[in-house]
């Protein structure tokens, strides 16, 4: 008999964290995330999501065996945005059992209905920057550190349960060239002449934190603030996304941009792949995961693409090939294979034809879905 149950004691939210490990384990494409920060997102004390949103985590047993868990989220600020009554569900996981989706499901559904929320999407986190999306395609690629993976059979698990998709994302692959883009470098040239753009450099990714860190936010919600799913960042969240993404910076794959009066008008930042290094030591630090992720971070070979925000006054005069060109030509120069970008909205237009330029392939697909309660 399979019984789900809402959880709040550490003992199961550790069982709610560490089951995917033995869920995967088998799965060579799966890429773990760091124990340590999955458990401090089920920690109000250590995740400043809980300020501003209802948080509940469920976990499925079978013959007293874990076998599947769900988080749901209440996004106020999300709500009060988009002037919607609407909750989350995140980190859904199961083995290849429908009885078990469906369970889960129900419960999510049940506690938002609870909480007075007429619909609810998912899978999303409780912002932009987290893993989103359900895979629908690309199984047998090696997954990103910043993006998700899961089964296949996830897909008709949450169909047969009445959800229908509400947005779509891709994830490209991008060989980097021998040579920096010729369009890219010709547009980048223009600008810095035409506008007096240019890139600034730093000593340290620290410094860049130090100077920038609040302001790359402040972008961000700006030039995304009508993109699918995304809120408001509180300065907390801020703190704390900083601290998580601070350990991974590289200068080279990061490039600020700034107008004539020296203002911050764009960015673009890659993060080193984590991928094969997080396999390897299964998401722990300690004994030895320490030096594989350090390994990763100062010797990459593949890179995996953040994001890239321009404000919105400053998008259609070529900031972003000027970004594109600047992190290119240090790739080549450190001999990067390929690059990884995180997920694109298939609306998204403008972004997508950034990449234009490029050769490319799609190697991932991701649903969002939706239900009405």
């Amino acid at each position: 008999m399979v019984t789900v149950r809402q959880i709040t004691q550490k003992k199961d939210l550790k069982k709610f964290v560490r089951f995917v490990d033995e869920l995967y384990k088998d799965n060579k494409c799966y890429v773990p995330l760091f124990e340590s920060d999955e458990m401090n997102l089920t920690n109000p004390k250590k995740n400043a999501s809980f300020a501003e949103c209802d948080v509940a985590f469920f976990l499925a047993e079978k013959d007293n065996k874990v076998v599947g868990r769900i988080m749901g989220i209440i996004s106020h600020p999300y709500n009060k945005k988009n002037n919607t009554k609407r909750a989350r569900f995140s980190r859904f996981e199961c083995i290849n059992d429908h009885e078990v989706a469906d369970k889960l499901l129900r419960a999510a559904e049940d506690w938002a209905r609870s909480m007075g929320c007429d619909s609810i999407h998912g899978p999303l986190g409780f912002n932009d920057l987290e893993r989103e999306g359900l895979m629908v395609e690309g199984f047998d690629v090696e997954g990103c550190y910043i993006t998700s993976y899961n089964f296949d059979y996830y897909q008709k698990f949450i169909e047969d349960n009445g959800y229908t998709v509400d947005a779509k994302w891709v994830e490209w692959r991008i060989p980097v060239p021998k040579e920096v883009n010729a369009r890219a470098n010709k547009v980048a040239e223009m600008v810095e002449k035409h506008y007096g753009f240019h890139e600034k450099h730093f000593k340290s990714a620290s410094e860049v934190i130090n100077k920038y860190g609040k302001k790359f936010f402040s972008l961000l919600d700006e030039c995304y603030e009508h993109v699918y799913g995304t809120i408001p960042f509180s300065d907390e969240l801020v703190k704390q996304t900083i601290k998580s993404f601070k350990m991974i910076l590289d200068l080279d794959y990061i490039s600020l941009i700034f107008n004539k009066e020296d203002e911050l008008i764009g960015y673009g930042i890659g993060f080193p792949s984590l991928s094969k290094a997080l396999i390897k030591c299964r998401g722990r630090y300690f004994p030895t995961g320490i030096f594989d992720l350090l390994k990763a971070i100062k010797h990459p070979k593949v890179i995996e693409l953040g994001l890239i925000a321009v404000k919105p006054e400053y998008q259609k005069l070529g900031v972003t090939a000027l970004i594109i060109k600047n992190m290119h030509s240090r790739m080549i120069k450190n001999g990067i294979v390929y690059c990884d970008t995180g997920c694109q909205l298939e609306d998204n237009l403008p972004a997508i034809s950034a990449l234009d330029m490029f050769e490319r392939e799609v190697v991932r697909r991701k649903n969002c879905y939706i239900k009405q309660l």
